[in-house]
């Protein structure tokens, strides 16, 4: 039997497909000017083929009830049942390019925030595409610390509940000392009295968004 070194070089289209709301600011009607895009995942509760749940869900809850006027597009997709946000990395990254194809979004101002399995799936899309996002906010998650390096230039303000039961709050730590020891601009805000469930508690703070439009690609 006689073994031999071989190569495979193959292009190949790979079709994707994902359902998602998409909310425009106040004053979006202005032909002049371009707005940030935020891209929002869900934790593993709203899962599902019905992607109207998602507008009470998060951050289109509280953007729909009054509690927040935000100036920027913000688009939840949602995730199918049984799949995990890794899986459907391809299907967000190709939203992110149809919306700043087709809206008048700033691909320079591109920002992803994250609840529980979206915030996972937060740090997932980043360090795959670490020049596409202005900023990530990940809550209650944790990452892959092997690859930390390569959020070293992705501006990150982290959210955690020290009694996290669900995700232990180390998964955290862990991620944000990794990309410290990068060099990275990453900060870490810990509820001293609260578990996973700091979802509301998170992104009804002001200054997050305040942050956010800061943060620019370069």
């Amino acid at each position: 039997m006689k073994i031999q070194p071989n190569t495979l070089s193959m292009e190949i289209t790979k079709k994707v497909q994902i359902e998602y709301l998409l909310s425009f600011p106040e004053g979006y009607a202005d032909e002049t000017r371009e707005w940030g895009l935020i891209i929002f995942l869900h934790g593993i509760g709203m899962r599902g083929g019905d992607v109207t749940k998602l507008s009470n869900y998060g951050l289109l809850e509280l953007v729909n009830e009054g509690e927040l006027s935000l100036p920027f597009v913000i688009a939840a997709p949602q995730c199918p049942s049984e799949s995990y946000w890794n899986m459907e990395r391809d299907a967000v990254t190709a939203l992110v390019a149809e919306l700043t194809a087709n809206h008048r979004v700033d691909p320079s101002q591109v920002y992803l925030i994250g609840y529980s399995m979206g915030g996972y799936g937060i740090w997932d899309l980043a360090i795959h595409n670490p020049k596409m996002f202005a900023a990530i906010v990940p809550l209650s998650s944790g990452g892959q610390v092997s690859k930390a390096a390569q959020l070293k230039d992705t501006p990150i303000w982290a959210f955690h509940g020290a009694k996290d039961d669900i995700v232990p709050l180390e998964q955290m730590t862990s991620m944000i000392t990794a990309i410290e020891q990068h060099q990275g601009d990453v900060r870490l805000t810990i509820y001293p009295d609260l578990g996973h469930d700091i979802m509301k508690e998170t992104l009804r703070n002001q200054e997050i968004y305040t942050w956010l439009q800061e943060q620019k690609i370069d």
